[in-house]
């Protein structure tokens, strides 16, 4: 008896196209009997296409249609596209008049075509589906046919051509094929063969193995969210493929289509389909659509505009794409800002919705799920809180409705998942977004609600962790407002990698780790300082790293951040030198870094002045712990090596000024590293270099670590001539830690020198985005030796020639003949710039200050940053006669921020004020050429 065949599930609701199917047809059927039938048909189906297109697009910008509809007509377009290609071929290019067994053929949709849904720019996923894997001529020209058809229409295409035993046992042996087949959908020709694939593919692949099907495709998606960067939270989200993106709600779907016994859950945007199935309640679904429609908007636009499939919300599409979903008033920076909270807000609907599900898929024990939230294994013995329960080893309200009578059950919740390493149940976030507007000004005022909360930022074994599910629950925002103004707020430059809430609760686990010794590897100086904090002052610094960015959006972070500070740590019943200390190092949250990377931490005056900033050990050690976790959050490879030793010396030698060693002795320690290096390296090394060291002065032995000084020293020894004469040399190395090539030029000082090498950095594609220039005092012989480290990257914030040693090379020779004098500059390439930080405002500034010794000049340069921007600064300091000594070099994404200690050429003193108006003027030139070239 033959078995009975399930029917493929079909849409009873396919939606309208604009495209007339028997006008269509009666078209191609004339052009055949015209004769030139493939030429003509192909027209006729590239202008039915294109008008069809046209219309959903037009009926999609006047909100005619959402986004989830949109995606279901261009799917229904393309059904009719490929329905009409099939029909023609078979009936007048590749005819079968008596099909034998084995030319029967069915065509199937599959992927996102087969869910029917598709983005404008999206794949055309095809299935063959032959009765003979030994394909018939009439199979391989049909198919060939239907292929070449859709590709001269210029569509994409994924197809493959396979039996019903060969889809069946790779979907066995491939999780990819078999999530694939469960959107398969019929399209064209033997039915009865599609039916009976869908009929084995449920019997024998979906049937009884759920757990194993939910788990890999669980595990598949944290292994993309890893490589998405693990959060919802990145400014350049991938709205398909990042955590929270599309692919998310697929993976639901395809749990419950997998999941769905009788296989007739077809529609994903059916949101009452998951109702029925026990994953959802009705406010659930309805979250589920409105998230899964805005995705759509965003995505459909993101193509439509790009014209092609770009599926990365990149700052220069986030400028075009908000105005486009409805943000079109205010500065392009706020209408960003606006898109990109209510992106980041449904992003992380789909998160909760995850939960959601997850949860009552555990409760069925259809799977295993990890604690979502990665926290330490936890304790689970008896919780000792009459208010809380364990659900499948995550922490539950015993009675949701007793938040009513008594709100701060709800941080009690958090406090005791901190404390015991306990991932929270998705029913308790449930039952907490039904009660929020409890946690109201009376609930923020309770001294029991405050202990509550400091108990999580004091015990929690991981309190960044437990501050992430308050912040998704959308509690932290609520409890302190001051945070809550930060919560999904985008960061518009190319600096920070995350959103504001997201790296700050980075930061307070970068300063957790600190704590506890996580770090003490690569980073032994700041772990041991955090580690030694006492108990206030680790509450200080973990208040700080939660409250230090609030102020941004309102006007001054720094001030406004620190008025924040204050109130908050005031309605936590905190003393007031716990409020002075926190509200002190949110204002200068700033400071340490930036006299750190743009200030010349050698001169006494420098040191004297920020000492005088911190005024004391115990805000220096805090100032410092912060300073290292605020850079270490920002986003990866912000931090390196370099910026570490500058901080740690500024650390040190500020120490040893507050502990009344006013003089500093810099040159002291200047001579003991010199001896150090010297020790180490045998007598003949050591006898050659000892004349070049003698020639540098203080601010190069403060500048780096003693393996630094240990390379330098071979690169003298490799190159010096035996004599004590300054040798002209130049030396690359690539730096892949920190992802920089360094340039080191040794060499004779000279006016233009700093310029020259600018010039050819730039005419080789590379950026600067350090630099340390060290230039010794003037010797007996008149000269004075130059050792200059410049860091470079490419365009794509690469290291310099990483995996191009010719242009390295290159790099090499040019800066080799610029110091002979051998040849001209070769001019600086145009072009390179990105859309990316195009589309980011930069304002020029241009600073100056004055020396505390009054013998140099500090000017500040702020502006777009762009091949040869350093180059054409250096030119005009050299035009005016101004001698570079000492250049700090800092690109902050877009944006160059360049500090230049600088003195008239072979004069003292500042720089008066009728000359400081010329350059001033001169480098706004450069600036404003800068921003004109990229806009």
């Amino acid at each position: 008896m033959a078995r009975k065949l399930l029917t493929i599930p079909e849409r009873s609701d396919a939606p309208a196209t604009d495209i007339d199917s028997h006008a269509l047809r009666a078209r191609l059927s004339a052009a055949a009997k015209q004769g030139n039938g493939r030429t003509d048909a192909l027209k006729i189906l590239s202008e039915a296409l294109a008008e069809a297109m046209g219309l959903v697009r037009k009926r999609f910008d006047h909100g005619r249609l959402d986004g989830l509809e949109t995606a279901r007509v261009i799917a229904a377009i393309h059904d009719e596209i490929v329905m009409a290609i099939w029909d023609y071929a078979t009936e007048h290019e590749v005819q079968a008049a008596n099909p034998t067994e084995s030319e029967r053929i069915a065509l199937c949709a599959v992927g996102g075509y087969g869910r029917a849904e598709m983005a404008p720019f999206s794949d055309l996923d095809l299935l063959f589906l032959t009765n003979d894997k030994k394909m018939s001529a009439y199979v391989e020209r049909l198919t060939e046919f239907v292929l070449y058809m859709l590709w001269d229409l210029g569509l994409k295409v994924g197809h493959s051509v396979r039996t019903v035993d060969q889809s069946i046992k790779l979907a066995k042996e491939d999780q990819t094929i078999l999530t694939a087949l469960l959107d398969l959908r019929f399209v064209r020709g033997d039915e009865v063969l599609a039916s009976e694939l869908y009929t084995r593919f449920r019997r024998e692949i979906t049937k009884g193995s759920g757990r194993a099907y939910i788990a890999g495709k669980l595990a598949e998606r944290d292994d993309r969210h890893e490589r998405e960067g693990n959060t919802r939270y990145v400014i350049e989200p991938n709205i398909k493929e990042g955590k929270g993106g599309l692919r998310d709600l697929h993976v639901l779907y395809w749990i419950a289509r997998f999941l769905d016994r009788e296989g007739q859950l077809v529609d994903p945007q059916q949101a009452d389909d998951y109702v029925g199935m026990g994953l959802f309640d009705q406010q659930a679904a309805t979250r589920f659509r409105r998230a899964a429609d805005f995705l759509w908007r965003a995505r459909h636009n993101l193509h439509w505009m790009s014209g092609r499939p770009v599926e990365s919300l990149s700052f220069d599409k986030q400028v075009e794409l908000c105005r486009l979903m409805g943000h079109a008033s205010g500065p392009v920076e706020v209408a960003v800002e606006r898109f990109m909270r209510e992106y980041f807000t449904n992003a992380k609907e789909v998160g909760a919705l995850t939960r959601i599900a997850c949860a009552k898929l555990e409760e069925r024990r259809a799977i295993k799920i990890p604690n979502l939230y990665r926290l330490l294994p936890g304790s689970r013995r008896d919780l000792k809180n009459p208010n809380l329960t364990l659900t499948t080893g995550r922490l539950n309200f015993r009675d949701p409705l007793e938040i009513k009578n008594d709100p701060s059950v709800i941080l009690q919740l958090f406090e005791t998942a901190g404390r015991r390493n306990l991932d929270v149940h998705p029913d308790a976030l449930s039952a907490i977004d039904f009660r929020r507007n409890l946690i109201d000004s009376d609930f923020r005022r309770d001294p029991g609600n405050a202990a509550l909360f400091l108990r999580v930022l004091d015990t929690a074994k991981a309190p960044a962790a437990t501050l992430r599910i308050m912040n998704e629950a959308g509690v932290l925002g609520r409890y302190m407002p001051e945070f809550g103004g930060i919560v999904a707020r985008t960061q518009f430059n190319m600096h920070h990698a995350y959103t504001v809430d997201e790296h700050t609760l980075r930061l307070v686990d970068e300063a957790d780790n600190l704590i506890k010794g996580r770090h003490t590897d690569d980073m032994p100086t700041p772990s041991d300082v955090a580690m030694a904090l006492n108990r206030q002052e680790r509450r200080i610094l973990m208040l700080t790293c939660l409250l230090h960015d609030t102020g941004k959006g309102h006007g001054d972070q720094c001030i406004e951040g620190a008025q924040l500070t204050r109130r908050a740590c005031r309605r936590l019943g905190q003393p007031r030198e716990v409020t002075d200390t926190a509200s002190w190092l949110v204002r200068s949250h700033l400071q340490m870094s930036e006299t750190a990377q743009r200030r010349d931490i050698s001169d006494p005056e420098t040191i004297a002045d920020f000492a005088a900033l911190v005024g004391s050990h115990s805000r220096l050690r805090l100032l410092y712990v912060l300073t290292v976790c605020d850079i270490r959050s920002v986003g990866p490879g912000v931090w390196n090596d370099w910026k570490g030793t500058l901080l740690k010396s500024l650390f040190m030698t500020t120490g040893d000024y507050l502990d009344g060693r006013d003089d500093l002795d810099l040159p002291s320690r200047a001579m003991s590293l010199r001896e150090q290096l010297l020790e180490r390296l045998p007598v003949d090394k050591a006898d050659t270099i000892a004349p070049f060291l003698d020639r540098l002065g203080t601010s190069y032995w403060i500048s780096f670590e003693m393996a630094d000084f240990a390379r330098h020293a071979r690169f003298i020894c490799k190159v010096s001539d035996g004599s004590d004469n300054i040798v002209d040399a130049v030396h690359t190395r690539v730096n892949r830690p920190h992802d920089a090539t360094e340039l080191w030029v040794m060499c004779e000082d000279r006016k233009g020198l700093f310029a020259d090498i600018a010039r050819v950095i730039a005419s080789c594609g590379a950026s600067v985005t350090g630099a340390r220039l060290h230039t010794g005092p003037i010797g007996t012989d008149g000269k004075a030796q130059v050792l200059n480290v410049f860091y470079l990257q490419n365009a794509d914030y690469k290291a310099f020639g990483s995996r191009n040693e010719t242009a390295r090379t290159m790099l090499a020779k040019r800066a080799e003949a610029v110091l002979s004098g051998d040849t001209p500059i070769p001019a600086i390439p145009t072009g390179l710039g990105s859309r990316r930080a195009e589309a980011i405002p930069v304002k020029p500034v241009v600073r100056f200050s004055d020396a505390a010794s009054g013998n140099t000049t500090i000017i500040e340069v702020e502006g777009r940053d762009r091949p040869g921007l350093l180059s054409a600064i250096a030119a005009v300091l050299r035009d005016h006669d101004l001698e570079v000594l000492s250049a700090h070099i800092e690109g902050v994404g877009e944006k160059a921020i360049d500090a230049f200690y600088v003195r008239r050429q072979g004069g003292t003193g500042v720089i008066p004020e009728r000359l400081r108006k010329r350059v001033r003027a001169d480098l706004r030139a450069v600036l404003d050429d800068a921003e004109e070239m990229e806009t």
